[in-house]
């Protein structure tokens, strides 16, 4: 068994290598005159509009995307040129990648709107399967097809090293790497690119309008403030004025983990002190759903598994901690 093992979320590495050789254009066509103009983007288009005194009407123009990707072997070589830079510098004996598979158990929850359902409109690099082909042949790149998500995957490996009394580096730039409690954490796309052990209670932090963190802090921020990327905020059937920002003000300034699971149960039970029905995302009624059916069902989407058979139920983890839902 090697010593120091460098595991890898590889849905971010194929996308951002594909991506990386790719120029990306959108033509815009006038309908009433059948008049076509090309133009970087969208923001570039509405301006050379606007600096001819002309108003953006959406039904007056048709805007087709194009995509215009350089050789396959510049990827390929960009891809390789990477992930051994990535190892040789965390000093791993070995690498292992994970590639996602398609739906997980999450995409299966009663969630109010569809998991990661803005993904569906999402424009791929063309060459991201050819790459993620490329990565299990010549990376041993492992499909992850068993209802989790690589998030999960890579998480649990990080933690079963940690078990083994192995030393292990988890490379993600996925903000659901930054609750992994006690795991060495490379994030390639920052400055320096240091390794950076997750704490167990974290911290909150704002960069620009998106709030970050790490540790057990940013856990309870994701199942009370919601991730918009996957589409899923813990306030959103509540009829309180609440938002991302509030449920940072309310976490920021606890300092153990138990402080930070009651401030939770707590907000919740503010979000919704009466019980509710509530039709999901998949058709199905919930009657008399009340703050804790809420706080375990963002739990258990925000919560990235940490071993094979980890089900794990708020309940659970809070219990574990010494926190007990209805005494507080």
């Amino acid at each position: 068994m090697s010593n120091r093992l460098l595991i890898v979320d590889g849905d971010l590495v194929a996308f951002q290598q594909s991506a990386g050789v790719e120029k990306r254009t959108i033509i815009a066509k006038h309908l009433k005159s059948e008049r076509e103009k090309e133009f970087g983007n969208r923001t570039e288009f509405k301006k050379f509009l606007l600096d001819k005194n002309l108003t953006f009407e959406p039904s007056d123009y048709e805007i087709t995307d194009h995509q215009h990707p350089l050789d396959i072997s510049i990827a390929i070589s960009n891809l390789n040129l990477f992930l051994k830079k990535l190892q040789e510098s965390t000093w791993c004996d070995d690498v292992e990648i994970y590639l996602g598979g398609g739906n997980t158990f999450r995409h299966d929850l009663p969630l109010p709107s569809p998991y990661k359902d803005k993904r569906a409109n999402l424009i791929r690099p063309l060459h991201l399967l050819a790459i993620r082909n490329y990565m299990r042949v010549k990376w041993k790149a492992k499909i992850v097809d068993n209802g989790l998500e690589v998030d999960d995957v890579v998480t649990i490996r990080a933690y079963e090293c940690l078990q083994e009394g192995r030393e292990a580096v988890l490379a993600s730039v996925d903000k659901d790497s930054y609750q992994c409690q006690g795991v060495s954490l490379l994030n390639w796309t920052n400055e320096d690119a240091k390794i950076e052990l997750v704490p167990d209670v974290g911290h909150l932090y704002k960069d620009k309008a998106a709030v970050k963190g790490n540790g057990l802090m940013f856990l309870a921020f994701q199942v009370l403030g919601g991730d918009t990327a996957d589409t899923y905020k813990g306030y959103d059937l509540s009829e309180v004025k609440y938002g991302p920002t509030k449920a940072m003000d309310a976490l920021k300034d606890c300092k153990t983990e138990q402080e930070i699971l009651k401030v939770t149960i707590n907000e919740f039970k503010r979000l919704y002190p009466q019980p509710f029905n509530y039709t999901d995302c998949h058709g199905v009624l919930h009657e008399e759903a009340d703050w804790f059916d809420m706080i375990c069902l963002y739990w258990e989407v925000a919560y990235m598994k940490r071993s094979w058979d980890d089900n794990s139920s708020f309940m659970q983890f809070s219990m574990q901690k010494g926190v007990n839902p209805y005494d507080n």
